[in-house]
């Protein structure tokens, strides 16, 4: 059996000082994720340093930006794709779909539930979010230029009337 060289009391002494390797809360024990975060908000640069922490990278806030904009374009594109079947089938069955949800916005609907999974699956934290939300809503505003930057790729999956509608309601690209 190893000798130690502190004393018992010693070492509960630098668990209390918080001078561990370890995070401690003083008369908790070990600390947990939450702890941590909130210390290190306190915390001057050399602490927030020494965090064991992950830091969240660039690569989130692009991920996140990334997911605001593709939930609204994919979004779209569903309401597009299949919508219109999904009418058609309700109708062959007797149900007038269409006017139980005739003032639905259904592809912002859609967006903002994939938004949300997506928001979901990436896992984003409360610094994200706001970043998320900012895609999203950009791509919400500004869909028109969107569509004036690469009217081919849209041409592709939209139809054509739509595509040139987008196309004039386009803001800042001319």
């Amino acid at each position: 059996m190893a000798v130690s060289k502190t004393t018992f009391a010693e070492r509960m002494a630098k668990i209390e000082s918080g001078n561990t390797t370890s995070w401690t809360v003083p008369g908790e024990g070990l600390a947990e994720v939450r702890d941590e975060r909130r210390f290190l908000a306190k915390a001057g640069v050399k602490m927030r340093q020494k965090s064991t922490q992950k830091k969240a990278g660039m690569v989130l806030y692009v991920a996140a930006l990334v997911s605001g904009v593709a939930s609204v374009i994919l979004g779209r594109w569903l309401d597009f794709r299949f919508l219109d079947d999904a009418l058609a089938l309700a109708a062959d069955k007797g149900v007038d779909l269409a006017s139980m949800i005739a003032d639905v916005p259904t592809s912002f609907i859609l967006a903002l539930v994939l938004s949300l999974v997506l928001m979901l699956v990436l896992g984003l934290r409360k610094t994200a979010i706001p970043v998320q939300t900012a895609g999203f809503l950009g791509a919400l505003v500004f869909e028109g230029d969107l569509v004036a930057l690469a009217p081919e790729v849209y041409a592709k999956f939209y139809p054509p009337n739509w595509v040139a509608d987008m196309m004039a309601s386009a803001a800042l690209v001319t």
